[in-house]
């Protein structure tokens, strides 16, 4: 499955740049994720994810294939296998920042994603769009000023949380309501 996502961040492309350079730092800002171990551009890491009451993990392992700094395109491969279960992922993510102006950055994910052994098929379209807010949220934390994003200004607790399932469906199927998702009064 092929992902892409486009985002504006207000940050300098160099800081993003650095940020994602920086693979614990990576593992910090995506929501459920942690890295755990890093070796050079090869690191080990896990990954929560809660659907309803239960919980998801998977242990993995991956590394940092490219870095062009010049061009500001990097690549990172990882696999994951799931702790209790048959699951497995595989995940390339290719990143490539544009710079807007002095303070603003347009951030590319090109993200190739593979499930092995998961009861769960679902389309492509459905997952892009479960994953935007996910990868939004990323996104944003890797253009945060500070050491990670936890200890970033405006981090909110929902950063360090697992990667909550249920509630990105229930956002997403509030998407497919007539009226855009929106409430009426």
């Amino acid at each position: 499955m092929r992902l892409r996502h486009d985002q504006e961040l207000d940050a300098p492309a160099d800081l993003v740049w650095e940020h994602f350079m920086d693979l614990r730092r990576i593992g910090r800002s995506f929501p459920g994720a942690e890295v755990t171990e890093v070796d050079g551009d090869a690191f080990v890491g896990q990954i929560r994810a809660r659907l309803g009451p239960l919980s998801v993990w998977f242990d993995g392992t991956g590394s940092m294939i490219e870095r062009d700094a010049s061009a500001r395109r990097a690549r990172l491969e990882a696999t994951g296998q799931e702790r209790h279960g048959l699951g497995k992922a595989t995940i390339g993510v290719t990143l490539t920042l544009h710079p807007l102006t002095a303070e603003r950055t347009r951030a590319r994910l090109d993200t190739s994603l593979d499930f092995y052994g998961m009861p769960l098929e679902v389309g492509r379209g459905l997952v892009q769009r479960a994953s935007d807010p996910l990868i939004e949220r990323f996104l944003t934390n890797m253009a945060r000023a500070g050491d990670a994003a936890g200890d970033a200004p405006g981090a909110t607790d929902d950063d360090s949380g697992p990667l909550d399932l249920v509630r990105t469906a229930g956002d997403l199927l509030g998407s497919f309501r007539r009226d855009g998702g929106r409430r009426r009064r």
